[in-house]
């Protein structure tokens, strides 16, 4: 049973979310918040909390229920007439439960770019180390090792991380103990994951800051599978509650079934960048000639709600490897043994198991040289010179590798593989999102403007280079997937090359039936040795637009969505404030990555946590309470032994 009326309700349960409700919940025992969440609880959920099957849930296949998939209303140009697909989490803890784990942190300069009093990076650690369980060692002072969020190298780390890392080395890219450490932009390490290392565990936002004060406080109301439908306001533009509806449509003759909650003391929207910008507008808040012509009752004209919609874009190319290197091809692709095997490990002694890691070891940020920006095109230069040049802590790309194919195994050749991962960290391209109609079943008007500027093919196509350089280089290679690269022509220098399944009997570790080696195919039987690899491989004009043609066929979302309802003056488009009300109206704050004015260079769960955290403390200080940090990480809720290992991934 939930009440009628509570003090605070905070509209969705993604990380910012949860940060929100129980941090404010445990602040102040009498204090009654409700979270509502679109999607279902993810409590004791074994697909959540296992991390190394994380690639489940990034399924649009009909059988998984915790992502919503956005889709470009229209076909784009930039994509080669392609829809571009952009799923959000739809389940309890946001993408902290379904995400890839990757811990990564934005640049100091990301956030003193946001022009902020109060939002600038030196103001803003105290609250990042608030929020960390920091399980590695470090050499800055800008982790936290009390906090409720455990980051560690999980439970395993293959051997193709050290190899990566060497092969990084030799093409000039240096090691780093941490380049998490809000300064590094060009650098590779072993890259930490949001993993217990003393569990396990996936560390997901729901489990450290909602289920933990769920657990000793009776505060806390939660109600998941609810979709809220809009703000209601008083006659003074003042939030004063909300209207919920089902998540799955069940509206009856056209009507739509609403369930009302009071709010005796503010309305918290945190349903991420594509859901928040849809219930301002249903609300009544945005751009007044579109909410004029859907009929709804303008309170606030803001015409930037839905707009600057941001993204970083990824693309992936697959290599194969030896038939001795460690990788997930065979748990992926189904194989019963090695799942019952991977399943049991975890049931044994899951903090040691391969379940508990993502299997992303290792990664690298990148600045360009000076000779390289000469071959980037004038589109980019003109960026760099921008926003690049003087921000010497700001890295123009992210590179990792995946120890196994990142795939649709039922397409692809027997064999073992890597995928190599190029992540676009600053895209100049913006999109948006706005509603169609008051009904919040109807989907709405979506463009992601993934590629619309120009200026970002150039350092995909040189990060798809450099990635490809430390591939050849790695001791494990033996060739490129060729059906996950671009289309050179066969007589270019640069024309990748597979093995040959004929006469390779085996992808044997030492000495190959067929290899590569600078471009020239060795004779069966001749040993393989990337070390002697010295010579990058030089690439046409017709090269060059191969790759461009490739990004565009290709490029996908990073899950990274930020910006449509920025933090900035109302007359330059703001729609929040630097304490995060919106604009024209009482009572009401946005706290999650919409917020946001320009991009971030990471995986952005470290900075839905961090707003979380400084909306947490804004709310608070305006309700006269005091956030409560315990001596020890809130406790967490009781760690289940999950279901039989020999439930098999599907």
């Amino acid at each position: 049973m939930h009440p009628e009326e509570v003090d605070v309700i905070v509209c969705g349960g993604g990380p910012a979310g949860s940060v929100v409700a129980g941090r404010l919940a445990y602040a102040d025992p009498t204090l009654k918040v409700m979270l509502i969440e679109g999607g279902a609880n993810n409590r004791d959920d074994p697909w959540v909390y296992r991390p190394g099957i994380y690639v489940r849930n990034m399924q649009n296949d009909g059988v998984n229920d915790k992502a919503t998939f956005y889709t470009d209303t229209q076909q784009s140009s930039h994509l080669r007439g392609r829809r571009s697909i952009v799923p959000c989490a739809n389940i309890l803890g946001g993408g902290s439960s379904i995400n890839f784990q990757m811990y990564t942190r934005a640049s100091a300069s990301d956030w003193d770019d946001f022009k902020t009093e109060g939002w600038t990076a030196k103001d803003l650690v105290p609250l990042m180390k608030r929020l960390e369980n920091y399980q590695k060692p470090a050499n800055n002072d800008t982790h936290g090792y009390d906090g409720p969020i455990a980051i560690s190298n999980g439970g395993q780390i293959q051997p193709v991380a050290q190899d990566f890392l060497r092969a990084s080395h030799a093409i000039g890219i240096p090691y780093s103990d941490d380049i998490q450490d809000l300064n590094t932009a060009h650098g590779a390490e072993i890259w930490a994951k949001y993993i217990n290392r003393h569990t396990g565990r996936r560390s997901d936002a729901a489990t450290a800051y909602v289920h933990s004060v769920m657990d000793v406080q009776d505060n806390l109301y939660l109600r998941c599978n609810a979709r809220v439908n809009r703000v209601l306001f008083d006659a003074n533009n003042k939030a004063v509650g909300v209207a919920y509806v089902p998540s799955r449509n069940r509206t009856s003759g056209g009507k739509v079934h609403e369930t009302i909650v009071k709010a005796r003391k503010m309305v918290v929207l945190s349903s991420g960048t594509l859901g928040t910008p849809q219930i301002l507008e249903r609300s009544g808040v945005g751009n007044a000639e579109l909410l004029s012509q859907l009929g709804i009752k303008v309170v606030s004209d803001l015409p930037g709600v839905g707009e600057e919609y941001q993204d970083h874009y990824t693309t992936l190319s697959l290599y194969r490897v030896s038939n001795d290197t460690q990788t997930t091809d065979d748990f992926l692709r189904g194989v019963k043994e090695a799942q019952q095997e991977i399943f049991q490990e975890w049931e044994t002694s899951p903090e040691k198991a391969r379940l508990s890691s993502n299997s992303i070891d290792a990664g690298f940020k990148i600045r360009p040289t000076e000779e390289e920006l000469k071959e980037m095109g004038p589109e980019f230069n003109e960026l760099w010179n921008r926003y690049f040049k003087d921000k010497p802590d700001k890295p123009v790309m992210f590179g990792s590798i995946v120890g196994g194919a990142y795939a649709d195994h039922s397409l692809l050749p027997p064999g073992k593989y890597i995928t190599m991962f190029q992540y676009l960290e600053y895209p100049a391209s913006r999109g948006k999102i706005h509603i169609k109609s008051a009904n919040p079943y109807v989907e709405p008007f979506y463009d992601s403007g993934f590629l619309n500027n120009k200026a970002d093919f150039a350092p995909i196509r040189w990060s798809y280079k450099k990635t490809r350089e430390v591939a050849r280089r790695m001791d494990c290679f033996r060739g490129e997937l060729t059906s996950h690269h671009p289309h050179f022509h066969p007589n270019s220098p640069a024309a990748c090359h597979d093995i040959d399944l004929k006469t390779a009997k085996e992808l044997l570790p030492n000495s190959l039936t067929v290899g590569i080696h600078m471009g020239t195919w060795h004779k069966p039987g001749d040993a393989y040795d990337p070390k002697k690899v010295h010579d990058d491989i030089v690439y046409t004009k017709e090269d060059d637009e191969a790759i461009d043609n490739w990004v565009a066929d290709h490029v996908e979302t990073t899950w990274h969505s930020l910006g449509t309802c920025a933090m900035k003056p109302r007359e330059q488009g703001g729609v929040v404030d630097k304490r995060l009300s919106v604009y024209g109206t009482e009572n009401l704050k946005c706290v999650d990555l919409s917020i946001c004015p320009d991009n971030l260079g990471t995986n952005t769960y470290s900075s839905a946590l961090l707003v979380g955290e400084k909306g947490a403390d804004l709310i608070a200080e305006e309700l006269g309470l005091k956030i409560r940090v315990p001596h020890a990480p809130v406790p967490h809720a009781p760690i289940p032994t999950g279901k039989p290992a020999t439930q098999q991934l599907r």
